[in-house]
């Protein structure tokens, strides 16, 4: 029995997300070789399973094989989801029947552990687990486990450029079959998987090679990691291809891109094709619009707004609140109708343009007795006017606590610059309950990961409170 396990069991790091009913990934997904996650993780240890409680498995570290790690225990979880599926034995399994089964020795397997630092404990990196997630039997005759010692190796050089060259010189004693228990032949996949697959990391000049000698949908990839990794040198190479008409499966890396290196040439050129764009297909095209268009490109975005329907014009209008245009509002004041509740969204995007009529609407229906009643909120806590900012003010100084908090949610998503003066005015309450504190630290938190350098004041501020 383990007398003392590093308790780490909470900290599995899933890489993907995942669903009880299905596995998805975003469009654009790139996932890393085997190589990757062995240069990647900080810690791999060779670790042999003792024993296990439902889905925790106590290990014992038998080698560490890259990185520092101290300890001589580890828990680690088993991972059972529609994307990931890790599972630890304890000894071999076997058909034989139970008699000659008690007779044939007992195998203890060994297995690969990547671990990560998460604040103050490891954690088991489980996109990387799995991909190496194989009992070793024999330390001494394992192929896989030669071929990743040899891999670490290489990892460890820590230049981009002197690791390719050692992979390939690794792929050819591989090939040559000569000192296989040197060189296992399982390298030449894991290399070969590794120089072809694209990825953000990769140099443009690897890229491009990739590039031209791969087929449709690798050459995507390929996109998706120039735009992923914001390599410079592509802003030719997509100017080129956007003087032939492209496939509607390149719009969302070339978006991307867009968006990634702020590209305004790009932006300009793909941009003014938007209102003739096919609305089932553009929407990658609008959001590196929202993101990467200033002020000066007005007219630009108008021209989006005005081809757009509701839903859209609903992801534009965040770009307005920001630059507000007076034919801007009035195209969302049409949209919306007067229906402000029906078309909430749209009525946010309003009320951060300036609109008047929709905080009319707010101060009425935030005192309504329904369940929707937040979207008042949420339409205060988007608007400049005085006359919200007066309005937030008193729900902040009230005892509206629900209401209080739909505030902090709305403020969280807004543009107002108000929003920081209104925000700090409920850090500092001398009362507020536990569930107005949990979503000031939420919405800071969430400001802070959409890069508002401001919310860590206010975040430090809570915490001073």
């Amino acid at each position: 029995m383990i007398s003392k396990f590093l308790i780490a069991t909470g900290s599995v790091l899933l890489a993907f997300v995942t669903s009880s009913l299905a596995c998805s990934y975003a469009d654009g997904a790139l996932f890393p070789t085997k190589y990757d996650y062995i240069r990647k993780t900080a810690v791999i240890v060779l670790a042999e399973p003792l024993s296990k409680n439902g889905n925790k498995v106590g290990f014992r570290i038998k080698e560490v094989m890259k990185g520092d790690f101290g300890d001589q225990e580890f828990i680690a979880s088993e991972v059972h989801t529609s994307c990931t599926d890790i599972t630890f034995l304890l000894q071999q399994d076997t058909n034989l029947p139970p008699i000659l089964a008690a007779k044939v020795p007992k195998g203890v397997p060994k297995y690969l552990l990547f671990l990560e630092r998460s604040e103050d404990t490891w954690g088991l990196s489980a996109s990387a687990t799995e991909a190496m997630n194989f009992p070793i039997w024999d330390e001494t005759s394992s192929d896989s486990l030669l071929a990743v010692k040899q891999l670490i190796r290489v990892s460890e050089r820590n230049d981009y450029e002197t690791e390719k060259k050692e992979l390939i010189k690794l792929r050819r004693l591989a090939n040559l079959s000569r000192q296989l228990s040197k060189y296992p032949k399982s390298l030449v996949k894991l290399i070969d998987d590794h120089l072809n697959s694209p990825s953000p990391n990769k140099t443009f000049r690897d890229l491009i090679e990739i590039y031209g000698r791969s087929k449709t949908e690798v050459k995507r990839d390929v996109l998706w990691a120039f735009a992923k990794g914001g390599h410079q040198e592509a802003a030719e190479f997509f100017t080129r291809m956007l003087e032939s008409p492209v496939s509607f499966d390149y719009l969302g890396p070339i978006s991307e891109y867009i968006a990634t290196t702020r590209n305004e040439a790009l932006m300009l050129r793909l941009g003014r094709s938007y209102p003739t764009l096919n609305r089932s297909t553009r929407w990658p095209l609008m959001l590196a619009l929202i993101r990467t268009a200033s002020e000066r490109h007005t007219e630009l975005m108008l021209a989006a707004l005005k081809s757009a329907d509701k839903e859209e014009a609903g992801r534009l209008a965040d770009w307005f609140e920001r630059f507000p245009a007076g034919e801007a509002t009035e195209i969302l004041r049409a949209l919306v109708g007067g229906a402000y509740q029906e078309n909430w969204e749209l009525t946010f995007g309003l009320a951060g343009m300036g609109d008047a009529g929709a905080i009319s609407w707010a101060k009425e229906f935030m005192n309504k007795d329904v369940k929707d009643r937040w979207m008042a909120f949420y339409t205060i806590a988007h608007s400049p006017l005085d006359e919200a900012d007066r309005i937030a003010q008193s729900i902040i100084q009230g005892t509206d606590s629900p209401g209080l908090i739909s505030l902090i949610q709305g403020y969280g998503e807004s543009h107002n610059p108000r929003k920081y003066e209104r925000l700090s005015d409920i850090v500092r309450l001398a009362k507020k309950d536990s569930e107005v504190e949990h979503w000031l630290r939420r919405t800071f938190q969430t400001m802070r990961e959409n890069g508002d350098t401001r919310a860590s004041k206010l975040e430090r501020l809570l915490g001073d409170n």
